[in-house]
């Protein structure tokens, strides 16, 4: 009976503690993320070239840049306008080249063919 104690015991000290950790994270992941973000410049998008190198686009009031980051320095590619921001913007899916089909619409035709032959 004692061991059944002692056990249980162990059970519901071991939930409560995964319980305040996870309180605890979840505090602290929104506390980092009040933090990363200024009131006057914002990170709109960033892509990754390397390891340690990467493009970005900033919004620093109402000027737009195009910055290289890499693990030496930062260099400012180019000044963007609100136009250049909306055109990227209306594209559906940059990934996709003309003339080559995408991805899913691959996947979707070999998925539909075995479909039809169940």
């Amino acid at each position: 009976m004692n061991s059944v104690i002692s056990l249980l015991s162990v059970l519901i000290i071991t939930i409560l503690i995964l319980y305040l950790s996870y309180i605890f994270t979840k505090s602290i992941g929104k506390g980092m993320g009040l933090k990363r973000g200024g009131n006057y410049m914002q990170m709109l998008d960033r892509l990754p070239l390397g390891q340690d190198k990467s493009i970005a686009v900033v919004r620093a009031g109402s000027h737009y840049f195009l910055i290289g980051i890499a693990s030496s320095q930062i260099t400012i590619l180019a000044e963007l306008t609100e136009e250049d921001i909306q055109k990227g913007l209306d594209i559906p899916n940059p990934q996709v080249r003309e003339g080559y089909p995408d991805f899913i619409s691959i996947l979707k035709k070999y998925t539909d063919k075995n479909r039809k032959d169940m």
